[in-house]
């Protein structure tokens, strides 16, 4: 608002009269340039506070010990959505405020989408507009999550400090669920480097550390702000030491020593290769080498397990490479468990493609085969076919694979197990799902080297590392250009193989902690923010029938 004339006259014998310029006047010489009017000062210094969130938590998920930047990166925001909620500013500036943040952040976070490699998209120049439009589209998200917040704070009376986490965490589980599903940036993933912090997974799955993280922001928040300074200060010390002292404890408890030796197999195959279809006998035999150096070492693994889609070819089915694969384990013993590209014929007649897994056994026959359940989308099969079967036939260079049904638990002397193929590892739900049908660990394979070395590589591995501290198993990962690891029960890695380079990975498999609160329950937090959503929503409305009232809510 321009400041108000208290009825002075303007004329030369009035005081401050050649300072006094009114909203849409023309500036002179003397008077200078026309001052911005005090609401579009306010507009630019809150978007400057939500786009500084999105810095902080866009570096916060860059490989480094950034994780901490999580734990305030939501401040500012906080401060900008208080100040337009004070304001009454309507849905569509509480909506925007929370997307320039967004927008921010998933151009920081994707920034690799730009950096993929040409075998990775059918259409080079594509991968721009790609990451634009992959943060424009997560950005959605954050602003439903700010406008959510802000208008069930100020319509039911509640402070901001109590709505937002609630909120702002059922908008991040609306964005990880369904076909498109993506919950590669949950915050709770900003603390894989702090194996204490983590440790709550066992509870609540990643999505109880995001809740942590987002009550740890909205306590420093109030910590910083005007009212009930001391009692948020001393609610965010206990809110990061609690959880610390306990992970501490766990971890202390946890079972030593280790089982089996498993040996992973990192081809470090070039995409150019491995896709060209001129190749498969050189693979295939770079593969069967590094497994005979795997198998010459003490002790020896009892399982060997080859990455995603590994040879690039329909290993299974072409009869010259699953006989060599056969020759290795009948002579060796040793069971191969191995990635491939499969298919079957469907009820219409056609052939159906798969992501496939499966193990070639040492009696020359083949285990049934498992088929990637949750596929990327774009980037293995275009969404939405159930509703417009003709979006197949658009080539964006998806791979259009059929997704599988079943989880597939196999058989192993190191114990049972379960797979997770590539995109699926970002998933608490299918780890779940494996380990109550009875698998003792989990063997992630993926072919991440579409990624190159950028932040993709790091981002993706470390959402795996939940996936063992949330059911208390190991889980192995063997990628064909790395990250190639080997996790224990609470999430600590174990040992690791250098990226970009061919590499042999053996170590006994980490013992399996106790049976956790997430594996028997499930994803409590996410059905606990809905019902917080809902009571929030239901005190609104009853607010609303009572007639207006003045905002209660004014200290959050």
């Amino acid at each position: 608002m321009a400041p108000r004339s208290r009825g002075r006259r303007s004329g030369s014998g009035s005081r401050g009269s050649s300072s006094l310029v009114l909203r849409g006047s023309v500036p002179t010489a003397e008077s200078g340039p026309a001052p911005l009017p005090v609401a579009s000062r306010s507009r630019g210094r809150e978007l400057g506070l939500a786009s500084l969130s999105g810095i902080l938590l866009g570096v916060s998920f860059l490989p480094g010990p950034f994780g901490p930047l999580a734990w305030f990166g939501f401040v500012p925001l906080l401060w900008a959505l208080e100040a337009r909620r004070r304001a009454g500013v309507k849905a569509r500036g509480l909506f925007g405020l929370g997307y320039v943040f967004g927008l921010v952040f998933f151009l920081i976070g994707t920034h690799w989408i730009a950096l993929l490699s040409e075998v990775a998209i059918t259409v080079p120049w594509l991968k721009y507009p790609a990451w634009l439009a992959a943060a424009a589209y997560l950005s959605l998200f954050t602003g439903l999550g700010t406008w959510l917040a802000g208008t069930l704070a100020r319509s039911s009376g509640v402070g901001l400090a109590w709505v937002f986490p609630p909120c702002f965490l059922a908008v991040e589980e609306l964005r990880a669920s369904g076909e498109m599903g993506f919950p590669w940036f949950q915050p709770g993933y900003t603390q894989h480097g702090i194996p204490p912090l983590i440790q709550m997974a066992s509870l609540g799955s990643v999505t109880l550390v995001t809740l942590w993280v987002l009550v740890l922001n909205a306590l420093l928040w109030r910590a910083l702000g005007r009212g009930g300074r001391g009692r948020a200060a001393l609610g965010a010390l206990f809110a990061l030491a609690l959880p610390w002292l306990w992970g501490e404890r766990v971890l202390g408890a946890a079972p030593q020593g280790g089982g089996v030796p498993v040996a992973l197999i990192q081809g470090n195959i070039p995409g150019e290769i491995k896709w060209s279809g001129r190749h498969q006998r050189e693979i295939l035999h770079t593969f069967l080498e590094l497994s005979e150096r795997a198998l010459s070492g003490t002790p020896q693994p009892r399982l060997v397990v080859w990455p995603e889609t590994a040879t690039g070819s329909y290993l299974r089915l072409q009869l010259d490479q699953a006989f060599q694969v056969a020759e290795f384990t009948s002579r060796t013993g040793v069971p191969v468990f191995s990635g491939y590209a499969d298919y079957a014929l469907g009820p219409d007649g056609r052939p159906r493609y798969y992501n496939s897994a499966g193990l070639f056994l040492p009696d020359g026959t083949t285990s049934p085969r498992y088929a990637k359940r949750h596929l990327v989308p774009f980037g293995e099969r275009m969404p939405f076919q159930w509703f417009l079967p003709g979006l197949g036939k658009i080539d964006l260079g998806q791979a259009e694979w059929t997704a599988g049904t079943e989880p597939v638990v196999f058989p192993s002397e190191a114990g049972p197990f379960a797979p997770l193929v590539c995109f699926e590892s970002i998933f608490p739900d299918l780890a779940r799902e494996d380990v109550r049908r009875g698998a003792a660990w989990l063997v992630n394979i993926t072919n991440d080297e579409w990624f190159g070395n950028s932040a993709a590589l790091y981002q993706h591995a470390a959402m795996a590392v939940f996936r063992a501290v949330e059911s208390h198993v190991p889980l192995l990962r063997c990628a064909n250009t790395g990250l190639t690891f080997v996790v224990d029960s609470n999430g600590r890695v174990v040992r690791q193989a250098p990226v970009f380079r061919a590499a042999v990975l053996s170590a006994p498999l980490p013992p399996r902690g106790i049976p956790t609160l997430y594996t028997r329950t499930g994803d409590w937090p996410g059905l606990l923010a809905g019902l917080a959503v809902a009571g929030l929503s239901a005190a609104a409305w009853a607010r609303r029938r009572r007639g207006p009232r003045i905002d209660t809510a004014n200290r959050s």
